[in-house]
């Protein structure tokens, strides 16, 4: 059965095999593994899943972080009162990898719904509202398939700006069965009372 899982369950040991066998033809990605992902978790600065599939093989990542935006920003994309003056608080997709030979199989697109169920967990505990990604110009329309929405090029970069709003609590409740489905389906067990409870 697959499962995603966090990297903060993975043993060092086993973490080295994994960067061992870690195959991605995209620089940056592979150094992050390699390199950064495992202290970034342990200094509580990013959060890294991993996609497991049914040969207890990894083939894909989703890197994760709080974030916020500036409301001015993105009063467009977000039906949010006017009164509302404060940045917008929001998780946001740091890295998106799918291994070589994975790739066009759904794995990236799992992954984003389950950082959706992270902002939608966020949002009942602490407060978010929206998914966020500096989207490299090639990913452009892999985040458009997902409902993201362009906001605008970052300044000094070569990525755009792209949100996805997770609506409002109340909005949410038409998607909470199809969100337990997904908890049992990649073993998410520990989420689905807190779902239960939207």
């Amino acid at each position: 059965m697959p499962k995603i899982v966090s990297l903060s369950t993975i043993s060092k040991t086993a973490y080295d095999r994994l960067k061992k066998s870690f195959s991605c033809t995209n620089e940056h990605l592979k150094k992050y593994i390699k390199q950064f992902a495992f202290s970034h978790q342990q200094q509580g600065l990013f959060k890294t899943y991993f996609f497991v599939d049914d040969s207890d093989r990894y083939i894909g990542y989703v890197s994760v972080s709080v974030a916020t935006l500036e409301r001015t920003k993105i009063e467009d994309e977000i039906d949010i009162s006017p009164s509302m003056k404060y940045s917008i608080p929001a998780l946001k997709i740091t890295r998106l990898c799918t291994f070589d030979g994975n790739c066009g199989s759904g794995i990236g697109s799992t992954l984003v719904t389950f950082v959706n169920l992270l902002a939608i967990i966020q949002q009942s505990t602490t407060g978010c509202r929206a998914l966020i990604v500096d989207s490299k110009p090639e990913a452009v329309e892999f985040y458009k398939k997902l409902d993201f929405v362009k906001v605008a090029k970052e300044d000094d970069s070569d990525t755009i700006l792209m949100i996805y709003d997770i609506l409002q609590p109340s909005e949410l409740k038409i998607l909470i069965p199809s969100m337990i489905d997904f908890c049992k389906l990649y073993q998410q067990d520990e989420f689905i009372e807190i779902l239960e409870k939207i």
